[in-house]
């Protein structure tokens, strides 16, 4: 009777009798079992190919934001500069009207106050222009680049202007850093013309 209160006690106490006491499952009940855990296993897979695909999409926005974030911030740095661009070429004509109120000046040989100030006007335009980061192109002397100068007219070369070589200049050019914000308008020497 020891057993059998043993096995009560054990019983009411939620421990599990001692193997040899208990039944051993039926073919039916271990068929059950075995197709329960199958189930089972395949929802874990079908979880997990879930998961995966989920992160995978989450990867593929997340990649798709940032190629469409940095493209935004592309396309807004483009159009600060031309905004940038279109308030400055009015203050280039300026500078053109200086420059060629300085070289009247000196074809008449005129030189006084009034010219001062007019070259005092042009250097300081040149320096504000200068602390935005845009400097001017197409300087007598320089060689011509078609990406950044145009062509008025085309002079023979002489020992005075080499080939290729900007003789005059109608209007400078202007650049910030590499990208071109006016070409300069010029007259080229070339060998031949």
């Amino acid at each position: 009777m020891t057993d059998e209160t043993d096995r009560d006690t054990a019983a009411t106490a939620g421990v599990d009798a001692p193997a040899a006491d208990r039944e051993a499952p039926s073919e039916g009940e271990v068929e059950i079992l075995r197709d329960e855990l199958r189930r089972a296993q395949e929802r874990l897979e079908a979880l997990q190919r879930e998961v995966e695909e989920t992160r995978d999409r989450y990867l593929r926005a997340r990649a798709e934001f940032e190629n469409y974030r940095r493209r935004m911030e592309g396309e807004l740095a483009r159009e600060r500069e031309a905004g940038v661009d279109s308030m400055v070429l009015p203050v280039l004509n300026v500078y053109d009207d200086l420059e060629r109120a300085l070289e009247a000046a000196g074809t008449a040989g005129l030189e006084g106050p009034f010219v001062t100030g007019v070259r005092a006007v042009r250097d300081s335009l040149l320096r504000q222009l200068d602390s935005l980061g845009i400097t001017p192109v197409g300087l007598k002397g320089e060689q011509f680049d078609p990406e950044r100068h145009e062509a008025l007219a085309v002079v023979p070369a002489g020992p005075e202007a080499a080939d290729g070589a900007i003789v005059q200049v109608h209007s400078a050019g202007f650049v910030k850093g590499d990208r071109l914000i006016r070409p300069a308008k010029v007259i080229v020497a070339k060998e031949g013309a």
